[in-house]
């Protein structure tokens, strides 16, 4: 631990010189950088901050102006404490002075016998140099982690499990929806440390950089880019190493995340890479040229063909518990790309059908497919032929179409819009789906879907629903889950009523405590079109 005001003060070296603090009792865990000795009347162009001074104010003026300009001046340049031996020049510290410090919260100590200042130094100085000398050691074996880590390409939950070894306290990476999606107890349980996180989590005051919380006892560090901060990574509980020590390993862990989240894409063959790296160049083919594209998809075994048609595949996402604390982690933080799977489904449900296609991951949580019309085959005959094959499959998906195009690059840029609508339909509640879903089937969830990448999605909805879940996580009270009723019954109370099982007074009465705690009203179409916005992005943040 660092060095600080009160450990140099009980030091033998110190308690020599029968110390004496004459001021700011409070201020004694401030941490020490060096001790400085100095017998000028301007020491403050001396300092830069941290420093313990040693004096004997043998040069200082008898001007009480000038004394309290002395300590002033040192307080101002950021000196953590001034320690005076007396009997060389003033029998007492100046009262003058004492006052100024008390002011000033810096602590002024005197010692009434005289001591070798060289000794003090020399055993601060030791304990000063130990304290950095275990601050680098511990920095190299964070640096060899790491490194190793990027080499390697560890996914998210091997980072957090090595940043709580290292920590020696339970580490939990949060998105800005403040649901955990990895996590290391490091000998705590679970329900010590993950219950009610999320509403826990919410009363932690937003800030920049790494910062600590007094109030939960938890060191934070925003993970992502400046501009683009996906997450939060907290060292929830007391580290077992220094507070510099656990700042800079939260620090570095929080840019492996960042850095592994941008890596992070496993495709398990060189076939699979090939169709991989072809599909993604057809998503931003347009105006590129046709036959190249299609030279580049003959070596790989789409057969040639005069109309294509692209599909996408998106497995169905399963319900969420209501404490997502400890769900398991999905996307990138799953380490091997998981669509993979799905991918080699989509593949050999093709084969099945006798279609010649081009399959793979084309972004997380969907797979790609460009199917070749060859002959007299039709649109509705290969979609009906797929729909078939992939039916025998135990993977749970939903499937997009667009239209077929009389080119490949044409064919190829409507992979976005199958994507999005694959993504977006994966999210729509369930019951009887159809064969393929048209982007004239995806509404306002599709939307949401489309930007639920988006940081400032996530923010839209937290700002907007923040006061109402902020009371519930104090008050246990359900009005989220009241509202969302309220919305998705239209503004229909006595439809409410009925589903609720509530009272037409007891609905009136819960809707007017939302509007209490939102400082909105309800009955303002525009605030509950928000609302509803951001109760759905956070069930598509959710999924």
């Amino acid at each position: 631990m660092p060095v600080t005001v009160g450990q140099v003060l009980a030091a033998p070296a110190v308690q020599a010189g029968h110390p004496e603090l004459l001021c700011a009792p409070d201020r004694l865990d401030r941490s020490v950088r060096w001790v400085h000795v100095f017998e000028g009347a301007d020491p403050a162009n001396l300092l830069s901050g941290g420093e313990l001074l040693l004096t004997t104010l043998i040069a200082l003026p008898d001007d009480p102006g000038e004394q309290r300009a002395y300590v002033r001046a040192l307080a101002d340049a950021g000196a953590v404490a001034l320690v005076v031996e007396l009997g060389r020049r003033f029998a007492k510290v100046p009262d003058v002075m004492v006052a100024e410090a008390a002011t000033a919260e810096l602590p002024v100590i005197a010692l009434h016998k005289v001591v070798k200042f060289v000794r003090i130094t020399e055993a601060v100085h030791a304990q000063i140099v130990d304290e950095q000398h275990d601050l680098l050691t511990f920095s190299r074996r964070v640096h060899e982690a790491f490194t190793e880590f990027g080499v390697e390409g560890a996914n998210a939950q091997e980072i957090v499990d090595r940043t709580a070894a290292m920590a020696g306290t339970a580490v939990v990476l949060e998105d800005l929806g403040h649901e955990v999606v990895a996590h290391a107890l490091a000998g705590a349980s679970a329900s010590e440390v993950l219950h009610d996180w999320s509403a826990r989590s919410r009363l932690v005051p937003e800030g920049a950089g790494t910062r600590a919380d007094t109030e939960q006892g938890w060191l934070l560090a925003d993970v992502g880019p400046r501009q683009g901060v996906w997450g939060r990574l907290v060292l929830a509980g007391s580290a077992a190493v220094p507070e510099p020590a656990a700042r800079m390993l939260l620090e570095r862990a929080a840019q492996a995340l960042a850095v592994a989240r941008l890596l992070e894409r496993d495709v398990a063959s060189v076939r699979a890479r090939a169709h991989a790296r072809l599909l993604g160049e057809l998503l931003h083919a347009r105006g590129a040229d046709e036959e190249d594209l299609r030279a580049a998809a003959g070596a790989l075994g789409l057969a040639p063909a005069s109309r294509y048609l692209a599909v996408c595949v998106a497995p169905v996402q399963p319900a969420v518990a209501p404490d997502r604390a400890t769900a398991t982690s999905t996307g990138f933080l799953a380490g091997p790309h998981p669509d993979q799977d799905l991918a080699e489904t989509v593949a050999a449900a093709a084969a099945t059908a006798k279609l010649s296609a081009l399959v793979a991951p084309v972004e997380d949580g969907v797979v790609g497919a460009v199917l070749a019309l060859t002959g007299k085959l039709t649109e509705a005959t290969a979609l009906d032929r797929l729909a078939r094959a992939l039916d025998g499959s135990p993977l749970r998906h939903v499937r997009a179409a667009v239209r077929e195009r009389d080119g490949l690059v044409l064919a190829g840029s409507d992979l976005a819009e199958a994507t999005y609508v694959a993504r977006a339909a994966a999210l729509m509640p369930g019951g009887r789906r159809p064969a393929y879903y048209r982007i004239t089937d995806i509404g306002i969830r599709g939307l949401l879907m489309l930007l639920g990448d988006d940081a400032r999605v996530t923010a839209f909805a937290e700002r907007e629903l923040q006061p109402l879940l902020v009371h519930d996580a104090k008050h246990g009270t359900g009005l989220v889950e009241v509202l969302r009723q309220y919305l998705e019954a239209g503004g229909n109370i006595a439809a409410l009523a009925r589903t609720s099982h509530l009272s037409r007074q007891a609905l009136y009465a819960r809707l007017r405590s939302i509007e209490r705690v939102l400082g909105a009203h309800l009955s303002d179409a525009e605030t509950r079109t928000g609302l509803h916005v951001a109760l759905l992005a956070k069930d598509v943040g959710a999924g």
